[in-house]
């Protein structure tokens, strides 16, 4: 059960987006909701008297927000000003306040990548505890007043790992607020040849590999969607084949009209990421729904 919302916002409309779903899910489980806002210090821009202006200005945009949707949470409504290296910042927000689940928006592409809230979403992924919740609005979205989504399928893709699992718990704590059912996929890459193509059979022998891949992957789904429909929930599943994974969950989800992709993903950075947390790269950049990333605390980081 959800009993802390953390809010990043940045000033603008478009950081705004986040919050409807945050105000629901406030409304549905009775959590306070804390939102934040962080001032990076500017020293090539600053002048004598500047920091003041920035957290007086800072705090009276929040103090207009929560004037705003008075009214609208579940449970206490609070703010914060900080300053100092934003990912950081908030992670020790959410350690401070027992944060349960950060709501934020977020991009993938465009002229909104010169906000605020387009680095931090990804650097923040990366290191927060917690599930992240990412609002993804179009580029001219406005601020809307209430909640409009709906949440009839949420979308886990898994790799085999107990890492990748841990995702399924937090999704279908999401999921219980909202009656959703559950489609589980696994995306099986094209076998690499494993001899020369001008050999006799080496067609037939790569299509018994798929075949045989896409079956392990079939009857591993199936285990984990019986093992949720013991427990009342509507479930389905499906294998799809892609050379990379990331683009791969793209499609499938589209393709099963998912409205959230929920999965976990490693805090690795650079080279050392494996598939899965590339693969949470790539989703996290491409995708057009909301999407729940969540880092196990045993996903190692460089």
């Amino acid at each position: 059960m959800y009993r802390q919302i953390l809010i990043p916002l940045d000033g603008s409309a478009f950081a705004e987006t986040a919050l409807p779903l945050a105000l629901e899910i406030s409304r549905r489980t009775g959590a306070k909701v804390h939102v934040a806002t962080v001032l990076e210090p500017v020293t090539s821009f600053a002048y004598e008297g500047w920091e003041g202006a920035a957290v007086e200005w800072s705090n009276q945009y929040l103090e207009d927000v929560l004037e705003r949707i008075k009214g609208q949470a579940g449970g206490k409504v609070t703010h914060a000003v900080l300053s100092g290296h934003t990912i950081d910042m908030l992670q020790g927000e959410c350690e401070a306040h027992g944060v349960d689940v950060v709501v934020m928006a977020s991009h993938g592409r465009g002229t909104m990548s010169r906000l605020w809230l387009g680095s931090v979403a990804d650097g923040f992924v990366r290191q927060a505890g917690v599930p992240v919740v990412v609002v993804r609005p179009e580029e001219s979205a406005e601020a809307m007043s209430t909640f409009e989504h709906t949440f009839e399928t949420l979308f886990i893709p898994l790799d085999g790992s107990e890492l990748s699992e841990q995702a399924l718990g937090h999704a279908t704590e999401f999921g219980e607020l909202f009656d959703s059912a559950y489609h589980l996929t696994r995306i099986v890459s094209y076998p690499v040849d494993i001899a020369s193509p001008y050999l006799p059979h080496t067609a037939q022998l790569n299509q018994q590999i798929l075949d045989d891949a896409k079956k392990g992957a079939a009857d591993y789904l199936e285990a984990h969607a019986e093992n949720m429909r013991r427990r009342g929930l509507r479930v389905t599943t499906s294998v799809a084949v892609d050379a990379q994974a990331g683009h791969g969950i793209l499609s499938e989800s589209e393709a099963v009209g998912a409205d959230m992709v929920a999965m976990a993903t490693h805090g690795r950075k650079g080279l050392s990421r494996a598939i899965l947390g590339s693969a949470a790269d790539k989703v996290l950049r491409g995708l057009h729904l909301p999407l729940l990333l969540y880092r196990p605390s045993n996903a190692l980081e460089d």
